[in-house]
């Protein structure tokens, strides 16, 4: 074989090669598209993806990745002056107790599901917004008079009811969601919970369980 033939078949080699590995790198960057779009996809119900097997921290990370992440410096103009809806929910990332690593996680599963089954909802003509405030360390939470894991509710800015704490076991994640959205619905979204023939809200007080008031 001479020189020229050679050199021509390792070109072709050489080419054939690189187009190999060039193919095999966008295989796999679509199959993490998909793969990432599979996990993130929901339907309007929030039931597609099941986040009960998240640890804590993975919990927390998804929470701050999907809702918008709030501090003291920008509370008031992501909530005080939002023109519609805001779901705030206060966890955090340095708990000190297993319990309350379990509270703030099985809480972050509700959050997480209420956000999938809310994505589209709307007030005044703006998106129902999940945001999220890390109390860990110098937050400046205590100067909202935040003491614990909790979730608040705010329409044009007022804060109109809270949620203390969250589901202890893990059993009962999906009874708080439920909850959660029957607070949602009858508070800011005017469907009412239906409950023995009356047409009621759901409200928590600042406490951990819901009572119902006339609509």
């Amino acid at each position: 074989m001479n020189a020229t033939k050679r050199g021509f078949l390792q070109s072709v080699a050489l080419y054939m090669g690189l187009y190999l590995v060039s193919s095999i790198k966008m295989l796999r960057k679509t199959m993490f598209g998909l793969g990432l779009m599979g996990m993130l996809s929901s339907d309007a119900n929030g039931e597609d993806i099941d986040y009960t097997s998240l640890s804590h921290a993975e919990s927390f990370r998804l929470v701050h990745e999907k809702a918008k992440s709030v501090s003291y410096d920008t509370w008031k103009k992501e909530v005080l002056e939002y023109d519609g809806a805001a779901i705030v929910f206060f966890n955090s990332s340095c708990n000190t107790t297993e319990n309350a690593d379990n509270l703030d996680r099985n809480m972050g599963v509700v959050y997480l599901q209420l956000m999938d089954k809310f994505k589209t909802a709307k007030v005044n003509d703006l998106p129902l917004k999940f945001a999220a405030y890390d109390v860990c360390g110098k937050s400046k939470a205590d100067l909202l008079m935040v003491n614990d894991i909790e979730t608040r509710m705010y329409l044009d800015g007022r804060e109109i009811d809270r949620r203390v704490g969250g589901p202890v076991d893990a059993e009962k994640i999906s009874n708080s969601i439920k909850a959660c959205t029957a607070w949602i619905e009858s508070n800011i979204l005017g469907i009412p919970y239906v409950k023995d023939g009356q047409d009621m809200r759901v409200v928590y007080n600042g406490t951990t369980g819901a009572t119902f008031v006339p609509f």
